[in-house]
C-alpha cells in the first residue's frame, strides 16, 4: 500500500502475506484511519521483509574497526537507531522519512551535536552496506544532508593557566599534563609512557604505546603497543616528539620518586585479538597508588577535574576543559609561531589534512602576519639611479 500523507511525503506499508490479510488491514485503515505497522511478516525469507534491526546486527557483527569505535557503533544502534528504525522494513525506508528524522535530531536539544553526528554516521554506514549487499535497491540517505553540527572550539590554555595548573597538580601525576602541554600527546599515550622511550641524550620522546581500557581488555587498563592512528590508511605507528628540558626534568624527578613498575605490553598484530597477541616487557612510569596502570576515570576524577575547579579554569558555559585540550593548546602554539603544519602533524601523529581542517583559523591568522614579508618579496625592485 502506497499513499501520500498530509505532509506530502510518500509512504509504503506492508499489508500481509495474503489477499485476505491485506483486505483486512485496508478495511481497518478505512474504518479507523489507523495505518498498519511498517513491520515485516513472520516469513522473512525475502530481502524485502528484512527489518532494519536485523541488518544492523548483521552489520555490527562484521565490523573490524578499532574496538572502541565498534563499541560506539553498538551503543548508537541499541540506544537510538533500533528504537527509531528497528521495526521498519529496510526496503520501506524512504528519503523523506530520513530527512524528517534528521530534522528531529536537530530540533531535539537533549541530543548533543556529537551524538547526532554519530547516529547519522552509523545509519549511513548501515544503509550503504545494505545497498552494496543487494538488500535494498536505493539508499534512502542519498543526497540527504546530515544534522547540522555546530563547530565547537577547543579550550586553549594561556601560558599562565597552563603553568598554574601544573603548579597546583598532585605531585604524583604532574608530569602527565606537562607531557600534554610540552609534547602534545594524547591522554592514553601519556599514561603509556615507559622508561625506554625517554631519549635523554637527544631530547626526543618516542611514542608508540598507549593505555587502553575497552571491552576487549575486559575494561581493565592495559598497555598496548599501538597508537590511535595505527589502523588508519597510512596511519602512524610510531612518532617522535622534541621533549622540552622542563618536561625531561619532571620525568627524571618522577622516576626518582615513584619507581617505574614492570608492565606487560601487548604487541598488537593486525587481524588478531588482544588475547592472541604476543606480550613484551616494559617499565611504565605512571601508576595509581594501588599499583595499577592509570585510567581516565582515576586520573580525571582525582587529579584533573579537582585542579581545574580549584583554579576556576572553565569554558564560558561552565564546563571543564578536557585533557585533550592540552594537545589543542600545544598544536595551536606551534602553528601560531610559524611551525609548518607538516612538521606539527608528524609530531602529534595526525594527518596534515586533519591539522588544516581543525586549526584552519590559526593558519588564516598567519596570512596577515606574513603580509610585510610577502609585500617585500613581490614588490618592484628598487634600482639605484644611474650616475649623472
Amino acid at each position: 500500500m502506497r499513499l501520500t500523507n498530509r505532509e506530502g511525503r510518500r509512504q509504503e506499508f506492508y499489508l500481509g502475506t495474503s489477499k485476505a490479510s491485506a483486505e483486512k488491514a485496508l478495511e481497518r485503515y478505512y474504518e479507523e484511519g489507523i495505518l498498519p505497522d511498517e513491520t515485516a511478516p513472520e516469513d522473512r525469507s525475502e530481502d524485502r521483509a528484512l527489518l532494519f534491526r536485523e541488518w544492523a546486527n548483521e552489520w555490527l557483527g562484521r565490523r573490524r574497526a578499532k574496538l572502541t569505535s565498534v563499541a560506539q557503533y553498538e551503543i548508537a544502534v541499541r540506544v537510538h537507531l533500533n528504537p527509531r528504525w528497528g521495526g521498519h522494513r529496510l526496503a520501506s525506508i524512504r528519503k523523506a522519512q530520513v530527512e524528517a528524522w534528521v530534522r528531529e535530531m536537530e530540533d531535539n536539544k537533549a541530543i548533543a551535536n556529537s551524538t547526532a553526528e554519530l547516529h547519522w554516521k552509523v545509519f549511513k554506514m548501515i544503509t550503504r552496506d545494505a545497498l552494496q549487499n543487494g538488500k535494498i535497491t536505493a539508499n534512502p540517505c542519498y543526497e540527504v544532508e546530515g544534522p547540522y553540527i555546530e563547530k565547537t572550539l577547543p579550550y586553549i590554555f594561556s601560558d599562565d593557566e597552563a603553568w598554574a595548573l601544573c603548579d597546583a597538580f598532585p605531585e604524583r601525576y604532574v608530569a602527565i599534563p606537562l607531557l600534554g602541554f610540552g609534547c602534545g600527546v594524547r591522554q592514553g599515550e601519556a599514561f603509556g609512557t615507559c622508561t625506554d622511550v625517554i631519549g635523554r641524550k637527544n631530547g626526543v620522546l618516542t611514542v608508540h604505546r598507549q593505555v587502553l581500557r575497552t571491552k576487549e581488555t575486559s575494561y581493565k587498563p592495559m598497555l598496548v603497543n599501538r597508537l590511535k592512528t595505527s589502523r588508519r590508511k597510512g596511519g602512524i605507528h610510531t612518532k617522535t616528539v622534541p621533549m622540552p628540558d622542563h618536561v625531561l626534568e619532571a620525568i627524571d624527578y618522577h622516576e626518582a620518586k615513584y619507581r617505574p613498575l614492570a608492565a606487560e605490553t601487548v604487541l598488537r598484530t593486525h587481524g588478531r585479538t588482544i588475547e592472541t597477541c604476543q606480550r613484551g616487557p616494559a617499565k611504565a612510569l605512571f601508576w595509581s597508588p594501588q599499583g595499577n596502570l592509570l585510567n581516565n576515570d582515576t586520573f580525571n576524577e582525582r587529579a584533573w577535574k579537582p585542579t581545574l575547579r580549584k583554579l576556576g579554569i572553565q569554558h564560558d558555559d561552565g564546563t571543564l576543559p578536557t585533557f585533550h585540550d592540552t594537545r589543542h593548546t600545544y598544536i595551536s602554539k606551534m602553528l601560531q609561531n610559524g611551525l609548518p603544519p607538516e612538521t606539527v602533524a608528524l609530531w602529534v601523529g595526525d594527518s596534515v589534512k586533519e591539522i588544516r581542517r581543525t586549526y584552519n583559523h590559526l593558519l588564516d591568522d598567519q596570512v596577515a602576519d606574513h603580509r610585510d614579508q610577502v609585500n617585500r618579496l613581490t614588490s618592484r625592485p628598487v634600482r639605484a639611479q644611474a650616475a649623472a
